[in-house]
């Protein structure tokens, strides 16, 4: 009778929750033969105050502040599904949230990807015209160094044969007689 006068205080014990699954009567004493004080919806927040190992019966204090004893079967060190389902469907929210942003962020990444694409594509088209264009170039720039090497050598060739006929004609050519003045 001494705990029923006495006022409750949720910090002399250690948290516990009743069961989801049950709403279980609050006795006055360890056992269902104590007189019923009320009962305790599952899923509400209660304070452990001890144990009775014996009859298997916990004290407890609910959040109407009322102290007594319920079976230890229904107490649960976790909290409840009650508890739990808004807490859980906020990060369901959350997460929808969230994966929405990152599909849009993906599809923004894939026409993005296209377009590099595309743009890939077409730069490696300009860059087979560049070097199909270089390549045109550089057989053109060779033909014209063949051409004018061809074109020193012929030349070559003619002061060549030009200089050989000028010295064979000038060997021919009459030479002036040299005077013989020899005084001795």
């Amino acid at each position: 009778m001494q705990s029923l006068a006495q006022e409750p205080n949720d910090s002399d014990g250690e948290v516990r929750y009743i069961s989801d699954d049950l709403f279980t009567y609050l006795h006055a004493g360890p056992g269902r033969n104590f007189r019923i004080l009320g009962s305790v919806v599952a899923g509400t927040r209660v304070t452990l105050l001890q144990e009775d190992a014996e009859n298997k019966f916990v004290e407890i204090i609910d959040e109407k502040q009322r102290t007594g004893w319920v079976d230890a079967e229904f107490i649960s060190v976790s909290r409840s599904v009650r508890e739990l389902v808004p807490g859980l469907q906020q990060q369901v929210d959350e997460n929808k949230k969230t994966m929405l942003q990152q599909q849009q962020n993906i599809d923004l990444l894939n026409q993005q990807i296209a377009d590099l694409t595309s743009q890939n594509t077409n730069l490696q088209k300009k860059l087979r015209s560049a070097e199909k264009e270089n390549l045109e170039k550089s057989q053109t720039l060779a033909s014209y160094d063949q051409t004018a090497q061809m074109q020193w050598f012929i030349r070559g060739g003619i002061v060549a044969i030009i200089s050989l006929l000028l010295g064979i004609i000038l060997t021919y050519l009459p030479k002036k007689k040299r005077r013989n003045d020899n005084w001795m």
